[in-house]
């Protein structure tokens, strides 16, 4: 006695293209965001990362305002930004209550810094930055930087 067959469908797998473009996802990623997580330092990485982010911002807030008051205050255990006053006078230096808190086992460079119009940094108002290129840098197991340079271009070196 012979038993029935059963078509199956064809729609029970992969494609070959499904597949490679699964494979090039996996080796994009291998690459690039993986490293990060499997080796020291991951937490300096971050906050490198996180400060980086901010600078920018507080840069492009001093060049979208009429006002030189943006700042980022870096302490021993947490950054915060913000405006020192809103009335031009820039002298109200009460921190916002956005601070962001980091682990105290990071050493951070620590101070004020600030950026005119034009995106460079206010060396008489920052005492984060005191020369070119100022340099701030987040040391834990290993040391990571962030560069400042004279004109206003920030960037942080692999």
């Amino acid at each position: 006695m012979e038993l029935p067959r059963i078509p199956h469908p064809k729609t029970s797998g992969f494609t070959i293209i499904e597949l490679v473009i699964t494979l090039i996802l996996i080796g994009i990623l291998a690459i690039t965001v993986l490293p990060k997580f499997f080796r020291g330092g991951f937490a300096e990485i971050s906050l490198r990362e996180q400060l980086l982010s901010r600078l920018h911002l507080v840069q492009t807030q001093a060049m979208n305002h009429y006002q030189d008051c943006f700042f980022l205050q870096v302490n021993t255990d947490n950054y915060f930004s913000g405006e020192l006053s809103t009335d031009g006078s820039c002298a109200n230096t009460s921190p916002p209550l956005e601070a962001v808190s980091y682990s105290s086992d990071l050493l951070v460079s620590q101070g004020t810094i600030r950026f005119d119009g034009m995106g460079r940094v206010r060396l008489a108002d920052s005492s984060l930055c005191s020369q070119f290129p100022c340099v701030i840098s987040v040391e834990g197991d290993d040391t990571h930087t962030i560069i400042i340079e004279s004109e206003g271009y920030i960037h942080a070196p692999l």
